[in-house]
């Protein structure tokens, strides 16, 4: 029995990118492009994220915040990095946090379940698949 968490949903929507991002990458270079694809953990953002959470969390948040939470403008500063610093000229398919390349977890790497989530994004969308041609 399966049961709906906003945070699971949340999780999974985070993987999910991971996963497509280093399948794009991957079909990406099989094909020849000089364009890259890198995904940006931008770390716990002071934003409107947390509008429609529970009263109790709201509270939390708005105590600890100013303590834990990043500005927005410093948790874009890694999304620009990824964008303009020639650090990231020609890389890809690297995961960036605080403006570093880390390790994302290790299920990302299941480049079964990076083709999977592929070919059903497409089905979803209606386009058809051209990646089935490559490995």
């Amino acid at each position: 029995r399966c049961s709906y968490s906003p945070h699971g949903a949340y999780a999974q929507s985070k993987l999910a990118l991971v996963l497509f991002t280093y399948r794009l990458q991957h079909l990406l270079t099989a094909n020849g492009s000089h364009v890259t694809a890198n995904v940006v953990d931008p770390g716990v953002v002071n934003t409107e994220l947390y509008k429609h959470v529970f009263w109790v969390v709201k509270v939390a948040k708005w105590m600890t915040a100013w303590i834990f939470f990043k500005t927005p403008e410093e948790g874009a500063s890694t999304t620009l990095y990824a964008a303009v610093s020639p650090e990231m000229e020609g890389a890809g398919g690297c995961y960036l946090y605080n403006e570093e390349r880390t390790k994302s977890a290790d299920v990302a790497y299941d480049e079964e379940l990076q083709r999977r989530l592929w070919t059903e994004s497409c089905k979803m969308v209606g386009i058809f698949d051209e990646s089935s041609r490559v490995p």
